[in-house]
């Protein structure tokens, strides 16, 4: 890890701490009535958010209906029992255990470097799960940007969506992004993943059934399970220019065809693998062109698991490898 990416770190504990402790505050300033109550139900017309936002049960976005999302909302979730009468659906196929923005429309939330967006919890001592996720369904040209997401099951997520999120922060969520395809739904998931620090969550980027995620200059760290989870499917992802650094593992693959791209990444110091092919990924997968940490080709591999450790799996090809960190990955501004 460079001496720049360190920095980064330390300053995203130390800015963890600033954000919880501005939520707390501006928990207590709910107290006064000035935040909008926003009950289980379906939004039918365009709808425009803005101050501060407290949804008390599931919000679906109809086909056709545009959320809109201003800078500087705070949009909080309350927490409620798994699947309780404040859910819009039962089904579990696509829906979380607990509140969730809901969206078949569309979502804009667009904040700026100076007025992010906030989507959190609203509990005194927030945990990951507090609430479920903003959730595509079958949707198309939604916009995240200068956005902070915690204490979500998934922050943000789709069951078939096409979704940019860009400049964001994620932290302190079971999972930051993932993404799937539903068999019922016409529109097939692609994610365009930009700009992120995603840092102290259970997982990173999670993405499977046939999904396509483009992940390029994010900072990925610090998550407990792994930073990026290709599942089944994925083959036309292209993954660069990411910091992967410091997570459980680093990159899992399980079930991939080939055609997934992933180059031009620093991915090092991650607790038990880099690089990891999982039970069912016979394929090979083309690792080249990454900063591994170091030049000793055997000691790159040390840090992957492949058919060397399992003969049955395929091989991760890192020939190529980077001789040195990559310049300008991770976030670019």
């Amino acid at each position: 890890m460079n001496l720049g990416m360190d920095n980064r770190v330390v300053s995203i504990t130390g800015l963890r701490a600033v954000i919880i402790a501005a939520m707390l505050f501006m928990v207590a300033g709910f107290a006064h009535g000035e935040a909008l109550i926003v009950e289980k139900g379906i939004i039918s017309q365009d709808t425009t958010w803005s101050g501060e936002v407290i949804l008390k049960g599931d919000v679906e976005v109809s086909k056709g209906v545009t959320l809109t999302v201003k800078p500087g909302t705070i949009v909080m979730f309350e927490k409620i029992a798994s699947f309780g009468p404040q859910k819009l659906s039962q089904d579990k196929t696509h829906a979380f255990p607990r509140i969730e923005i809901i969206v078949r429309g569309k979502i804009i939330a667009k904040g700026t470097k100076e007025q992010m967006i906030f989507f959190t919890s609203i509990s005194p001592s927030p945990s990951a799960g507090d609430w479920g996720a903003i959730n595509m369904l079958d949707s198309t040209g939604n916009i995240i940007e200068y956005c902070d997401f915690s204490y979500a099951h998934t922050a943000v997520h789709a069951h078939s969506g096409l979704v940019t999120v860009r400049n964001c922060y994620f932290h302190d969520n079971g999972v930051a992004v993932g993404c799937k395809n539903f068999k019922g739904f016409a529109v097939k998931s692609v994610f365009t993943v930009e700009n992120n620090r995603i840092s102290g969550n259970g997982m990173g980027l999670l993405f499977g059934g046939g999904s396509v995620m483009n992940a390029q200059h994010n900072d990925i760290s610090e998550n407990k399970l792994f930073g990026i989870y290709a599942k089944k499917g994925g083959s036309k992802s292209d993954i660069k220019n990411n910091n992967i650094v410091k997570n459980g593992k680093g990159v899992l693959f399980w079930g991939v065809k080939p055609g997934f791209k992933i180059h031009d990444n620093n991915i090092h110091d991650n607790t038990d693998y880099n690089l990891s092919l999982m039970e069912g990924t016979e394929a090979d997968i083309n690792a080249s062109g990454n900063w591994w940490g170091t030049t000793d080709e055997v000691a790159i591999k040390a840090t992957i698991r492949d058919k060397e450790e399992e003969k049955e799996l395929g091989s991760a090809i890192v020939k190529g490898f980077a001789q040195s960190p990559i310049p300008g990955a991770g976030i670019s501004n």
